[in-house]
């Protein structure tokens, strides 16, 4: 004997009127809620949190003269590469202490290197043989004005370290 059972489904029913009333009852809760977050956020946005401005310089890599006297040399693709490889090692050489320090002195502000080395980020722009140095700074001028200074600092500082590469400053950072 075959054991027929009869297959029941429950179906859920979505009034949405029902919701909407339910919801409109209640409209003074949803308002209120709504100022006190967004007073929170405010508050919060305002008072807690501390705005932080950037400032960048850019820089163009170059790794050997491009004229002697009157004697113009072109551009090989090997020396394009060595400029790109040059981006990264001058990265190296601008966030360290020695560099780092120079930058403070110069700028007239009273910053550690520690706290430098969080203000700044060097990196190359799109794989190319130009550095860009972004300070970040809760002052608008500060970060201006040490991006400025590592712009002076760094292609004395560099000329030092290495022969026959040279930075030239392409864009100064402004407030």
């Amino acid at each position: 004997m075959a054991n027929n059972k009869k297959k029941t489904q429950d179906y859920y029913v979505v009034d949405f009127v029902h919701i909407f009333k339910t919801l409109w009852k209640r409209i003074w809760v949803i308002i209120l809620a709504s100022l006190i977050c967004g007073a929170l956020a405010f508050s919060v946005a305002k008072f807690v949190i501390t705005p932080m401005y950037s400032s960048s310089v850019m820089l163009y890599v170059n790794n050997s003269s491009f004229s002697l006297g009157s004697s113009n040399f072109s551009i090989s693709s090997s020396d394009l590469i060595a400029a790109q490889s040059l981006v990264k090692t001058y990265t190296v050489f601008l966030i360290n202490r020695t560099t780092l320090g120079q930058v403070a002195d110069k700028s007239g502000y009273d910053y550690t290197y520690e706290e430098l080395c969080h203000m700044i980020k060097a990196e190359p722009v799109d794989e190319t043989e130009v550095l860009k140095v972004t300070v970040t700074a809760d002052d608008p001028q500060i970060a201006a004005d040490i991006a400025n200074t590592i712009a002076e600092v760094l292609p004395q500082r560099i000329d030092t370290i290495m022969e026959g590469a040279s930075m030239e400053v392409v864009d100064r950072g402004i407030v």
